[in-house]
């Protein structure tokens, strides 16, 4: 099968193109500049340049496909202004809008759509799965709204939808993994007191990839969450990382310092208990993660940044 992806050059999508084209599966990837040309190329796909917010384009890239995925995120990194949240929100509603044009144009047999787990978090912080109700607030909106155009393309066009929830992200390449990393060996990483007891659930970018992969291969329509088996408090996972990186224990601040610092949605998304599950997926795709628990990925970030020198005290 032929699959075409949005966001290919993104954490996520530069490992689906080597993940689908290792399983001998060619690739289209989306690309706007010469880098990103390189980068797909050297994981084994083909680019063909284009625009999420030119439909258009994305319809003419993704000629010939039999699986589109959208992949494309903008998540703003260092103090970001509403502004730049704005351009991620476009990303999930009006790129979602032209891929899954672009996949009825193409014929496609499916269209995957990237999700955030925390649009069903629980606002008690307790246990939740595909059943649950979404809990709708501003940094899920535009998430949510993708979820429901993915629904409206199943029922307007003939192709199967799958949308795949994903946990926290991280990796060895993941920016806030690094900047999480380097602030740790240089003793600036905080830890919030109300993030101790919060358990949340996470996911290694490799592992999200392979689970697009199981249900492309599937051939499934469906929503699933993509998660490792054990939620973790975010400082839980800060104290691993450090561990390994032989770093500082943290300093604990308060939340009302926190939110002074990076503001009330990243508090919030580390402060509220999201624990979810992959059994879904486990039992109808037979997908299982690599990389079970944060423990054993958090060894594989840390291997890679040492064999790679990326983080100067972790040599």
């Amino acid at each position: 099968m032929q699959v075409f992806i949005a966001g290919a050059t993104g954490v996520l999508g530069r490992r689906l193109v080597s993940q689908f084209t290792d399983r001998g599966h060619p690739v289209v990837g989306l690309t706007r500049d010469e880098d990103g040309d390189e980068s797909v190329v050297t994981r084994g796909g083909k680019p063909r340049r284009g625009d999420l917010f030119d439909e258009e384009s994305v319809i003419s890239a993704s000629e010939g496909a039999d699986v589109v995925i959208h992949a494309a995120t903008a998540i703003p990194t260092d103090d970001p202004s509403p502004e730049d949240w704005e351009i991620n929100t476009r990303v999930r509603r009006e790129g979602t809008q032209a891929l899954v044009k672009a996949a009825a144009n193409a014929g496609a047999d499916q269209y995957l759509q990237q999700s955030i787990a925390w649009v069903a978090r629980k606002p008690d912080g307790s246990w939740f799965d595909e059943e649950s109700p979404i809990q709708p607030d501003p940094s899920t909106q535009s998430a949510i709204d993708a979820e429901a155009i993915t629904h409206e393309a199943m029922t307007d066009h003939d192709f199967d939808i799958g949308i795949l929830r994903c946990g926290y992200f991280y990796a060895p390449d993941a920016y806030h993994t690094r900047v999480h990393g380097q602030a740790l060996l240089e003793g600036e990483q905080t830890i919030i007191e109300g993030s101790k007891s919060a358990r949340i659930s996470r996911i290694h970018v490799h592992d999200a990839a392979s689970a697009f992969v199981a249900v492309a291969e599937a051939g499934r329509s469906g929503l699933w969450h993509i998660v490792d088996d054990e939620p973790v408090s975010a400082a839980d996972f800060s104290k691993e990382l450090g561990k390994l990186l032989g770093a500082p224990d943290p300093e604990q601040i308060s939340e009302e310092e926190a939110r002074r610092d990076i503001g009330d949605r990243q508090v919030d998304l580390y402060t509220r208990p999201m624990p979810t599950t992959n059994a879904k997926i486990r039992s109808e795709i037979g997908w299982e993660p690599e990389y079970p628990t944060y423990r054993d990925g958090l060894e594989q970030v840390v291997e890679t940044w040492r064999g790679e020198g990326t983080l100067a005290e972790a040599e």
